[in-house]
């Protein structure tokens, strides 16, 4: 693409260039841009890749929102238990899925492995379905 998408992200823990430029073309609306990016991030499950650093951004994001002195958790936990119910209930079921194998620390840690395991084990279709999710939770918290 000849242009670019000026934005400040709010959320460090997205760290690939890419999953950024993806999330800041999903800020912008920019259609051509969010399909060229999510075949991209579709296609690189690796540990580090952009599905990862999306991944990861989204856990640690909502973590931080869902944690309340109220509601206890015990770590290491997987990211469907902490997450409230209400929240779970608006995931694709792929989603779910990955987020009851995704783990997360009290040190605010996550474990994306087997996550990126299931994603590759699934359809494109599914995949995209997480990354709808994922993508979505980071823009909320961005916007």
């Amino acid at each position: 693409m000849g242009h670019r998408h000026p934005s400040r992200l709010k959320n460090p823990e997205v760290g690939h260039a890419r999953a950024r430029w993806l999330l800041r073309a999903e800020l912008a609306g920019c259609d051509d841009c969010r399909t060229e990016g999510d075949e991209d991030a579709l296609s690189d499950l690796a540990s580090g890749g952009i599905f990862d650093s999306l991944l990861t951004g989204f856990v640690l994001s909502r973590v931080q929102r869902w944690h309340s002195p109220g509601r206890p958790s015990r770590y290491p936990t997987t990211v469907y238990r902490v997450a409230p119910m209400d929240e779970r209930e608006l995931w694709w079921v792929p989603t779910r899925h990955c987020m009851r194998v995704c783990t997360v620390t009290a040190s605010q840690e996550v474990d994306t492995v087997p996550a990126l395991r299931e994603l590759r084990l699934m359809s494109v279709p599914d995949r995209a379905l997480v990354l709808d999710d994922v993508i979505d939770g980071l823009a909320e918290t961005e916007g």
